[in-house]
């Protein structure tokens, strides 16, 4: 498991340090025993980083199909990364296409187990307000269940599902890095995404291909800015990759 160091310039006093985790992706193809070695490398990076002021898990943390044991690991690595710093979840596009009650169930055992839920909501940590927005699957996927004339992100639509942005300095858990100039109009000073594996096969610091089976996406693996936001796309843990670590981000949010 690699650990990625990055800065994030912020209007805060003091530094603030997060860990940055994406898609995991626990699946019913994940048998406990790989689920256990991930999830130990998981820990074992987060221990490596030493103190945090929060974990910060932005969405795809199981599959859209995934075994009751694959799930079972998931919430017992949620609860693993609790004793390091309070744990932000926000959802994914595999969690989008759960059926409302196996969602609603899942989401109910991380809140248990202290998780903190950002599912078009916020929360406030040393003033710094996290909210992290669930988009509308049409933005992964068509309604025909294909991956074109995919519905862009827009602030208007960031508006609708998590309001207006507010005077608290805010980051903002998105799971598509796609939509990073709405995020900026929203007024998102920092973002954290995922979903595009890195491009998946990557040759040097190009990746190749995204969920969308798009080649050469945009946004795939590291810092992007766009006005005064700066988006951290993480090339997250689970799924093939080639040439193309799993990772764990250590960021600083710093003044």
């Amino acid at each position: 498991m690699q650990i990625r160091r990055e800065t994030i310039p912020f209007p805060i006093k003091e530094r603030f340090r997060l860990l940055h985790i994406s898609d995991v992706h626990f699946s019913r193809r994940t048998k406990h025993e790989k689920n256990t070695r991930v999830m130990q490398e998981i820990l074992d990076a987060c221990q490596e980083c030493g103190s945090v002021d929060a974990i910060c898990v932005t969405g795809d943390l199981v599959s859209r199909h995934c075994s009751e044991e694959s799930i079972a690991d998931a919430l017992r690595l949620m609860e693993k990364l609790r004793k390091f710093a309070p744990v932000l979840y926000s959802l994914g596009n595999h969690e989008g296409d759960w059926e409302l009650k196996a969602l609603h169930g899942l989401l109910r055992n991380l809140q248990e187990y202290g998780i903190t839920v950002l599912d078009n909501a916020s929360t406030e940590l040393s003033g710094i307000r996290f909210t992290g927005v669930t988009l509308p699957q049409t933005v992964y996927k068509n309604p025909k269940g294909h991956y074109w004339d995919l519905e862009p992100v827009t602030p208007a639509m960031l508006c609708s599902c998590i309001g207006e942005k507010g005077d608290a300095p805010t980051v903002l858990l998105a799971h598509t890095p796609l939509g990073l100039d709405a995020y900026a109009q929203w007024g998102a000073q920092a973002v954290l995404s995922g979903h595009v594996h890195g491009g998946i096969v990557r040759v040097g610091k190009i990746g190749l291909l995204s969920p969308e089976r798009r080649f050469l996406p945009l946004y795939t693996k590291g810092l992007y800015t766009e006005g005064g936001c700066t988006m951290n796309v993480s090339a997250g843990i689970g799924k093939f990759r080639l040439n193309n670590p799993a990772e764990v981000v250590m960021i600083d949010l710093s003044p």
